[in-house]
């Protein structure tokens, strides 16, 4: 193995040792974007600063930089978040200050992407695809609706425009990556077009195929190898005038033996090895109209449909069994935003408009309908206006949504159909050019899953799960509030710090989880639940060197036992620090997580609770960017995670300790004409 991985790595550090022999000039990106632009807090754009909520922008520069082998290589220093499931990609979730599932509101380029099917991840994107991802933490109904009790997770693909400059008409870019870790390489080729002076086109392709992964410790992790291939077509059309049309498709196929529970090793009583191939294909058309001339007129349209399939072969067993796990989401998102600029008080930007989605699922094995994912379907209708107010330093932003949603199943008679208002109030003062306060109020509630609601099957041997049509939607109420300040020219000329801090308090109702009496297992409703907790960020960046740091701590209690929630993972810090050097194009730094022990947990819970114990990781990066005119083009990324080789496991991760030491690099090159 070690002899694979240096060869691997050859092909990164003879390039990087000719880049180091031949110095230039040139300006080397900041670490992370000090005044990132949010478009999923408001729908309009902003900075992030200028917005009454939580929200991290993890930008195109960074994700390259840190060449992300899963999602969890994305959100691994964002305060507050966290990647559920154990390693393998296939049980990966996100979890937003103790909410996870489908109380997060997950996207694609404006496509919802609501597969929720047991023990089975929701991340069906090669990262490496990635342009964009934006974090909107705590109650987002207001804007998106059903699910985004916990927050928005929105991702957005790359367009041609990423790869082509003004006057550009082509651009070829070929990637080569490595990990150690999982012994995985990745292969990516991209083309990107301008088509006459209105039409831009992107097709990318990647690949990847991963051998046993280590775990931290020098272990391996069974069943854990897999294949990957993934795609991604972008066609926009600017035909002037403001208008703009865009078309996109990604797909990912999937493949690999792993445990029914990817989150668990197989155990040979109610864990079995399967043979899973799991294709996903996210399909979206938008059409925007801007244009000074008209203000009050300013559409947005995006039409999606988003389809899953997984295809598991039970291995290892003298009964044959197939199952074909099938969710079709279809829906569109129709606003406007009109500035009306002065009346009664204040400046005016409204924003309305109304969104639609309908799931279908089907759960087959051998032929035959599955009860343990039973066919059913899920319609969703909303309705919602927000205005934003400016008047002086400060700025106000009420909105209110109103949402119905209908539930039935094709083995019942019963149907779930109920509607739900979700109101927010958020403001924002700046008090000086220098600092701000934001406070706001929010209310979000998620429909049950179809799952949820109908499941009715074997859960495992001596256990079985029993329906529940009553499910009542869960709702929470949010405070939350924190101060932003803005320096420039603190220690040096041309530098820069930003300080963002929150604390906030939500008090969920009817939490739907899973309980297990005797010989059978239900999802009911917690009558009543709280989560509070605080969160900070600094960032500092000069032209010669960088820190940044993030820092969270969650509480969640069950006001009906007065226990612990199990969903909250324990406190942490993220820090990083490094350097610059213009004159060779070079970036590098390290960075760290220390995470306390998280052993405020609830036994009698069903999800495989126990205490977790505290760890810190250290990895180091670094990039070079040549600007040698014989080396334009060239780009090389590469590092160390879990340096240490630490066995770990994170509290959401249910039994599984995470990867260990990953000697990870991807070099890639751009031919542009």
């Amino acid at each position: 193995m070690a002899v694979s991985i240096r060869l691997h790595l050859l092909g990164a550090v003879l390039p990087a040792t000719a880049l180091l022999a031949a110095p230039a000039l040139a300006q080397v990106p900041a670490p992370t974007a000090l005044d990132p632009v949010t478009v999923t807090a408001t729908k309009t754009p902003h900075r992030v600063d200028d917005v009454p909520a939580a929200v991290n922008v993890i930008g195109t520069e960074e994700i390259e930089r840190r060449v992300p082998r899963t999602m969890n290589d994305v959100f691994g220093d964002v305060p507050g978040v966290e990647i559920t499931g154990g390693p393998r990609r296939g049980g990966m979730d996100v979890n937003i200050r103790g909410l996870d599932g489908q109380r997060v509101v997950t996207t694609i380029d404006g496509a919802r992407q609501n597969f929720d099917a047991g023990h089975k991840g929701r991340f069906f994107l090669d990262p490496d695809l990635l342009k964009q991802v934006e974090v909107l933490k705590g109650p987002a109904s207001t804007l998106y609706g059903s699910g985004a009790t916990g927050g928005v997770v929105a991702m957005r693909t790359k367009d041609a425009s990423d790869f082509l400059e003004p006057g550009e008409t082509t651009a070829l870019r070929g990637k080569y990556g490595y990990s150690s870790v999982r012994r995985e390489p990745l292969y990516s080729a991209t083309a990107a077009s301008r088509v006459g002076p209105h039409v831009e086109v992107l097709g990318n392709m990647t690949y990847r195929f991963s051998g046993t992964m280590r775990q931290g410790g020098d272990r391996e992790l069974a069943d854990s190898a897999e294949r990957l291939a993934g795609g991604l077509l972008k066609v926009g059309i600017n035909p002037g005038n403001g208008h703009k049309v865009g078309f996109g498709h990604n797909l990912l196929n999937e493949h690999g033996n792993t445990p029914s529970n990817a989150n668990s090793n197989v155990n040979g009583t109610d864990v079995f090895r399967m043979d899973r191939r799991t294709e996903q294909n996210t399909t979206s058309v938008n059409y925007g109209f801007e244009s000074p001339d008209s203000p009050w007129v300013a559409p947005n349209f995006t039409l999606y449909r988003t389809t899953t399939y997984v295809r598991e072969n039970r291995l290892d067993n003298a009964t044959p069994r197939l199952d074909e796990t099938n969710l079709a989401t279809t829906g569109f998102d129709l606003r406007n935003t009109s500035r009306a600029g002065e009346f009664g008080f204040g400046s005016h930007t409204l924003t309305y408009g109304a969104e639609y989605y309908a799931d279908s699922q089907q759960g087959i094995r051998n032929g035959a309908a599955r009860p343990g994912y039973p066919g059913a379907n899920n319609y969703v209708s909303g309705l919602y206006v927000q205005d934003e107010i400016a008047v002086g330093p400060f700025s106000l932003i009420p909105g209110l949504r109103f949402d119905n949603y209908e539930l039935s199943s094709d083995a019942s008679s019963q149907t779930n159909d109920e509607s739900r208002l979700s109101p927010r109030l958020g403001g924002v003062w700046r008090i000086a050019p220098w600092v701000s306060v934001f406070a706001s109020y929010a209310e979000a509630f998620r429909s049950p899953s179809l799952t949820e609601m109908f499941i009715s099957s074997t859960h495992f041997p001596g256990n079985t799960f029993v329906n529940n049509p009553n499910l009542k939607p869960e709702t929470v109420k949010t405070v939350e509030a924190g101060p932003r300040f803005r320096f420039n020219d603190v220690l040096t000329s041309r530098d820069s710090l930003r300080l963002r801090g929150s604390v906030f308090y939500t008090k969920a109702e009817d939490l739907i989880e899973l309980f297990i009496v005797g010989a059978t297992a239900q999802y009911q409703n917690i009558a009543e639940a709280t989560l509070r907790g605080a969160e900070a960020e600094a960032v500092y960046d000069t032209p010669r060197w960088f820190a940044g740091l993030g820092l969270s701590a969650v509480r969640g209690v069950n006001q009906t036992n007065h226990r612990p929630l199990n969903s909250v993972q324990g406190d942490k810090l993220t820090t990083s620090f490094g350097g610059k050097v213009p004159e060779w194009d070079l970036l590098a730094g390290i960075r760290s997580q220390f995470v306390a022990r998280q052993e405020k947990i609830d036994p009698t819970m069903f999800d495989t609770a126990q205490p977790t114990g505290g760890y810190m990781l250290h990895g180091l990066f670094a990039s070079w960017q040549p600007s040698q005119e014989i080396l334009r083009g060239v780009r090389i990324d590469g590092g160390v995670d879990n340096m240490f080789d630490k066995a770990y496991r994170r509290h959401t991760a249910q039994t599984l300790y995470q990867e260990g030491r990953d000697i990870y690099g991807a070099v890639s090159y751009t031919m542009k004409f």
